[in-house]
């Protein structure tokens, strides 16, 4: 009896997607996927590492399907970055997303200057 094809695992590409929209908003977008904890725990490991899709063993102590969820959560707010080497994905934090939020409320933050 011939064996069945091993499934492929999937995982979440964020390339051939629909086009990345630009928003009328970037902080709130980026603050609203900041106030998911998940969220919050992927921005934080993967300030440290990248991290290679699938994720059927999860990453930072989640499992995959809030991963996953994290992922896609990430992508729309434009924070996260991937790179293929052979057939696996890689992911990353886009650094430059983080400073812009970062420049912002630096912004928000100065005092008025008196005229």
């Amino acid at each position: 009896m011939e064996e069945a094809p091993k499934k492929i695992p999937k995982h979440i590409c964020l390339t051939n997607r629909r086009p990345l929209g630009i928003s009328s908003d970037p902080e709130a977008d980026i603050i609203a996927a900041l106030a998911d904890p998940d969220v919050l725990t992927m921005v934080r490991g993967l300030s440290k590492e990248e991290i290679g899709a699938p994720f059927t063993d999860g990453a930072f102590g989640m499992e995959e399907k809030r991963v996953n969820a994290a992922v896609r959560k990430m992508k729309d707010a434009g924070l996260i970055c991937t790179h293929r080497i052979e057939d696996r994905h890689f992911y990353y934090l886009n650094r430059s997303r983080i400073r812009f939020l970062a420049d912002s409320l630096n912004e928000l933050a100065k005092e008025p200057q008196s005229e």
